[in-house]
């Protein structure tokens, strides 16, 4: 493992001036599909900077218009003549973890690289804390949840740019033919309406997920499972115990079958990775757990949301239960790897390009869907001001649920929690092709495996 110590004996550059960095123009961006995590690659340098500039190396896996603000971000930045000048390179997603691992553990890593919020300990061995480069304050501009969970064992390891989450999307012109009202306030309100509108109508009542992949169904079973009273694990990081082979969770993987099975609401097959999207869209699928993100799915060709499509973006605190009214949330974030060949200077550096990007990005809510992180940027007028805020919700409702602290992130492992090798089993569950009690003990022994080892 490389040395967190700089041993080059250069000294620290002077902290840039943060009132003329936070009144720096934001730039206008093209629209797009966009995802949480999208397809980049190539380098996105704009040519390297002046002579004399601190260089910093960033790697990113966004993709679309996270992309194209992201970009425009770093150009604005590069633009302060501050002394500091970053050079971004895409790499795609399903690579990022590899390939940062690895030029890491070859002393090739770049000074700042996106993941994850929730990752914190799993990168910790190649990543540095930064609590002695942040400007006064900082922690202070961020929401607390979102502060919380970038702390590994009391330090602070990367500043968050967004809070993202998942919740319940609504066509409210099926709803509104099956008479309806969207107002889902526990189970037998929200079981009821799904009945109706299979009855009522020709189209499907809801889906337990959003995209044909283990993960969104990890994502959508933490929140239901949280709202049964159940949890993945017990115990605290670095100890953690399994537990969601238990009876509640067992009985939420139930319930999660059942909307492919006894309650026919959904169907237990997949046409295409992003069906349920394309049902949604046509009018075919009345609600759907999906993420803030998702929004950008719905866009045309033309990068807008189609005239016809009315939808709703609801708290999805109706699974049954004496837990947590709780939502899944999630963090795109910047970790700083480490690399014996990084100056303290660079380090610096390094922090204050991500302190101005977490800080200034107004237009990461319409590019992205996601709500700032920098609690006076999700409460901007720029940002309030969006259709996503004003007409459609979305970014207004996960402000809500972070201001109540009704989000949750998941549980902050060592290992890569997120592979389908664990939560595989929950998608063959719902499509019919496992019981519950094979999927839970399959992926909850591969899971206390993984984090035995």
């Amino acid at each position: 493992m490389t040395s967190l110590d700089n041993t080059n004996g250069k000294k620290n550059r002077t902290t840039i001036d943060r009132r003329r960095v936070l009144s720096a123009c934001g730039a206008t961006l093209a629209t797009g599909l966009a995802g949480c995590a999208g397809l980049t690659g190539g380098s996105g340098s704009d040519g390297g900077g002046s002579s004399g500039d601190v260089e910093i190396d960033y790697w990113m896996y966004f993709g679309a218009q996270e992309r194209e603000e992201m970009t425009a971000l770093i150009k604005e930045f590069n633009s302060l003549d501050n002394g500091i000048h970053v050079n971004e390179q895409g790499i795609p997603f399903s690579e990022f973890l590899n390939k940062l691992f690895t030029a890491a553990n070859s002393g090739n890593a770049p000074h700042v690289a996106s993941y994850y919020g929730s990752y914190g300990r799993h990168l910790e061995p190649i990543t540095h804390p930064i609590d002695d480069y942040l400007s006064n304050g900082a922690k202070n501009k961020y929401f607390d949840i979102a502060w919380e969970n970038l702390q590994v064992e009391g330090s602070t390891y990367a500043l968050p740019i967004d809070i993202h989450g998942k919740a319940l999307y609504t066509n409210d012109s099926v709803l509104e033919s099956a008479g309806v009202d969207p107002d889902f306030t526990d189970w037998n309100a929200f079981s009821s309406a799904c009945d109706t509108i299979v009855s009522d109508t020709d189209a499907r009542a809801f889906s337990f997920l959003n995209w044909k992949s283990g993960q969104a169904a990890f994502r959508a079973y933490l929140i239901a499972l949280t709202q049964a009273g159940g949890d993945v694990v017990t115990g605290e990081p670095g100890n953690y115990q399994v537990a969601y082979d238990s009876e509640v969770g067992k009985q939420t993987a139930e319930l999660m079958t059942k909307v492919t099975g006894d309650f026919g609401w959904d169907v237990p097959q997949f046409q295409s990775d992003s069906a349920r999207v394309e049902d949604f869209l046509a009018g075919d699928l009345a609600t759907f757990i999906a993420g803030t993100w998702s929004v950008n799915n719905f866009e045309n060709e033309d990068g807008e949301l189609p005239e016809d499509l009315s939808f709703s973006f609801q708290k999805p605190f109706f699974f049954p239960g004496e837990g947590d009214d709780v939502a899944w949330c999630e963090s795109n974030s910047l970790y700083f790897p480490t690399n014996p060949d990084h100056s303290e200077e660079e380090k610096q550096a390094a922090v204050e390009f991500a302190e101005y990007v977490t800080q200034n990005n107004t237009l990461w809510a319409s590019a992205g869907g996601h709500l700032p992180a920098a609690e006076a940027v999700a409460t901007s007028s720029e940002v309030k001001n969006t259709p996503l805020w004003k007409e459609y919700g979305t970014i207004k409702t996960m402000y809500e649920m972070v201001s109540n602290k009704k989000v949750r992130y998941q549980p902050k492992t060592s290992i890569h929690i997120n592979s389908d090798r664990f939560w595989g089993p929950f998608l063959d569950m719902y499509i019919q092709n496992t019981d519950v009690q094979s999927g839970v003990t399959t992926s909850a022994n591969a899971l206390k495996q993984a984090l035995e080892q």
